[in-house]
């Protein structure tokens, strides 16, 4: 339904009713009402037609009017309707003139905003564990098919390819874990692929018949002769090509076992057992059943399948296939007490899938994998201060160290409850610190080693040298898809589930798997994590999904902008904030984030599907001479490469555009006079800590060594005058084309009065404070 008529109907149920309770009584009984109402527009049908019907209608709506279906309304229409069908109550006789799948449809869109607002009345989110309930309910409201099939059927099965734990579901089912997902995944692409030769026969039957008809119309009235036979035959192929997706489209979804047995090669019995596993049963009083799924407990959600009266089955729509096979399963092994092996495989399985994508975008990083290392013990009786006497042994789950960044991975393959997604506080809560909040404790734990002894020892007696590490980000990989919660960093922060000064960046797996596909530079990932782990962040840009915020990052950087105030603290010469400045970060206010993932969808379909229309990768906007830039100095491999890289970055347009063409502007003046000349820009990063940048193109009289040792001093004494935590010069050739050398500095600012001395034939930086670049959004959010 559209924004405006949820929002109309929202101010209605307000405006009418004297509290909550009365709004959420009022939502209810027109949810009700729109129920009663798809069973009358059924027409007595049997389930699998109408909803079938529906479906295709929907299709065909998405080809015509670029509507995209609505998951959720056929999914009302498919439970209220088997609800109908298990009562005592004997349908009315089919009335097959009067059905129209689009009434059915507009009375389940009736419904869906009904019973949508049932969950605003009945929990207003009034404090941050409210929202967070909102969100999470919302989502598995709303929500569906988060996750591309294809990574999907290759998480399942990694998940079930393990021979142990296919032994231990064929004791607790009767069928192993990779049997259900080879037999879910046939019947969703036999359902889909029934449908697209129903589809490619009807345009091939009107292609075929359209000669005839403009014959037809342009002959005249005395001309007008009875159809020849080829002219018949089309006309006839045209009618049952349009009767097999009306009247018997029932036909095309219904699920042939004998063919799914054929494409998996598996027994019809192994087949059969798995398609009871996920056929929806026990459905009686519809009013219980809509409550469920408008708490976020779809029935549907681990029984995907229905049927009717006579025993036929169809999966309701193919995004639903998939997903359901892990709980179903897990379920399973837990109530046969088989459940070791499998949630043993799991994490491990899950952990080696996240730090081999994170790996693989840093490429020549070193990388630790399941390690033991100490920590001090709290319970000791006196405090433990040396690294080399802590006597706790924990676990980490990954480490990868990158040039003087660490990147700090935990991983959680904790799976929701069905209570925690049908908003329970208590069991939400419970998994949320189980999925969330251990995993940023866990993290934080080895942050603090990080940063406080500069080194971890391991339980083998190795040690791992951090003394280098200048930026740590930590990153917590979960199995489940938890956006609508975790895109919410702001209201997790409130409520108590994130600490402010610890707070990682929360992805599933699959999404992480999709950012990893899409980066082209390591150091495009480091600015996101820079950017999306700012609570400020998520405060501005609201979104359900956390695609939508990574590919509004690619479009245009995610900027929040800063509190000139807190610049001025940790930039005290730069002097007071000037009027625009506390004008833009007072204009500040939250942006709703609509879907940004079609090219995404398009790119992954173009690389599936062969006759699909080719797309581009979405890669990130920036300008074409800074990336450039970007790639001279990540290739260059020197010291600092990867956060001098990603700082470049951190301008808006107009800013790149500048840092792109300077060494060409330094090059004009080389040419002129011969002398070697330089810029020194300021740039504030959104970590904090901030980054001296030095463009240099050394004269062609000197050499490029002899223009590093004086610029190194200059460098230096200029990190040293700002008391910035990293400086970096980059060295060009006279022409100003190629990158000859990246110095760098990052250790910490001290007392040094050789460098006070150099400080005093430095330009003041009173003087300098106008040319820090102002970091910004390359466009603003829709």
């Amino acid at each position: 339904m559209a924004t405006a008529e949820t929002f109309e109907r929202f101010i209605r149920y307000v405006q009418s009713s004297a509290s909550a309770e009365d709004a959420s009584a009022a939502a209810r009984a027109d949810l009700l009402a729109a129920a009663e109402e798809i069973s009358r527009a059924a027409c007595g049908l049997d389930l699998i037609r109408v909803v079938s019907g529906v479906w295709v209608g929907m299709i065909m709506n998405r080809a015509v009017g670029g509507t995209e279906p609505s998951a959720a309304a056929l999914e009302l229409i498919a439970l209220v309707l088997a609800c109908r069908d298990a009562t005592a109550d004997v349908p009315v006789a089919p009335v097959e003139s009067e059905f129209l799948p689009p009434r059915v449809e507009a009375a389940a869109q009736r419904a869906l905003a009904a019973g949508s607002m049932t969950a605003v009345f009945d929990s207003p989110p009034a404090d941050a564990e409210g929202m967070i309930l909102f969100y999470s309910v919302h989502r598995e409201i709303m929500l569906r098919n988060p996750i591309y099939p294809h990574m999907l059927l290759d998480t399942l099965r990694g998940l079930f390819g393990d021979s142990a734990v296919n032994a231990d579901c064929q004791a607790a089912l009767g069928f192993t874990g990779l049997e259900a997902v080879n037999i879910m995944q046939a019947v969703r692409s036999l359902s889909t692929a029934e449908l697209a030769e129903r589809f490619a026969r009807m345009e091939a039957a009107r292609d075929a018949s359209l000669p005839f008809l403009r014959s037809w119309q342009q002959r005249k009235e005395s001309e007008i002769e009875l159809p020849d036979q080829a002219h018949r035959a089309a006309a006839h192929e045209l009618f049952d090509a349009v009767q097999g997706l009306t009247t018997h489209i029932d036909e095309a979804t219904v699920i042939d076992p004998d063919a799914v047995a054929q494409q998996t090669g598996y027994g019809l019995a192994t087949v059969e057992a798995v398609l009871d596993a996920y056929t929806l049963s026990g459905l009686v009083d519809v009013s219980d059943t809509l409550d469920h799924f408008f708490r976020g407990d779809n029935p549907l959600r681990t029984a995907p399948i229905i049927s009717d009266a006579q025993g036929r089955r169809m999966l309701v729509h193919e995004a639903l296939a998939l997903p359901a096979v892990r709980e179903v399963i897990e379920n399973k092994l837990t109530a046969a007490k088989r459940w070791d092996t499998y949630k043993q495989h799991r994490g491990e399985w899950v952990e080696n899938a996240a730090v081999d994508l994170l790996a693989g975008i840093f490429p020549g990083a070193t990388v630790y994998r399941a390690f033991n290392y100490f920590v001090p013990d709290p319970k000791a009786g006196t405090a433990q201060t040396d690294p080399a006497k802590f006597t706790k042994r924990v676990e980490g789950d990954g480490l990868i160290l990158i040039d003087d960044v660490a990147l700090i991975i935990e991983v959680k393959a904790v799976a929701l409850t069905p209570e925690a997604r049908a908003g329970d506080p208590r069991r939400l809560r419970s998994k949320l610190r189980d999925i969330v909040t251990k995993a940023a404790d866990q993290a934080g734990r080895l942050r603090e080693r990080i940063m406080a002894d500069k080194r971890v020892r391991l339980d083998d007696g190795q040690w791992i040298d951090a003394s280098g590490v200048r930026e740590i980000h930590t990153i917590a990989v979960g199995l489940e898809d938890l956006s609508g919660v975790t895109t919410a960093t702001a209201t997790l922060v409130a409520a108590g589930v994130l600490n402010p000064d610890n707070i990682p960046w929360t992805v599933s797996l699959h999404d992480l798997r999709i950012v990893a596909e899409i980066l082209d530079r390591p150091s495009e990932l480091l600015l996101y994590l820079r950017r999306r782990t700012q609570p400020e962040t998520t405060w501005k840009y609201r979104a359900v999904d956390e695609l939508d915020l990574f590919l509004l990052f690619l479009n245009a950087n995610l900027h929040v902008e800063p509190d000139p105030r807190r610049t001025m603290q940790a930039l005290p010469w730069s002097g007071p904030p000037s009027t625009a400045d506390l004008r833009r970060f007072n204009a500040e206010h939250p942006w709703l984030v609509d879907g940004h993932t079609e090219p995404l969808d398009a790119w992954y379909t173009s690389k599936i599907d062969p006759t699909a229309t080719p797309a581009d990768k979405p890669r990130l906007s920036a300008d074409p001479k800074l990336l450039k830039l970007v790639d001279m100095v990540s290739k260059c491999g020197e010291p600092g490469w990867l956060p001098t890289a990603t700082s470049l970055f951190e301008g808006n347009g107009k800013v790149q555009r500048r840092f792109g063409l300077h060494s060409a502007d330094l090059a004009k003046l080389v040419r002129r006079d011969r002398k070697r000349h330089m810029i020194t820009q300021l740039m504030p990063e959104t970590s904090g800590t901030h980054i001296l940048l030095v463009w240099a193109c050394h004269s062609p009289d000197e050499e490029a060594y002899d223009a590093a040792e004086q610029l190194s001093r200059y460098l230096k004494a200029k990190k040293h005058q700002t008391g910035f935590h990293r400086a970096a010069a980059m060295i060009f050739d006279p022409s100003g084309s190629d990158l000859l050398r990246l110095l760098y500095y990052n250790e910490p600012t001290e007392p040094d009065s050789q460098l006070d001395e150099d400080i005093a034939q430095l330009v003041p930086l009173q003087r300098m404070k106008r040319t820090v670049p102002r970091p910004g959004n390359q466009s603003r959010p829709r």
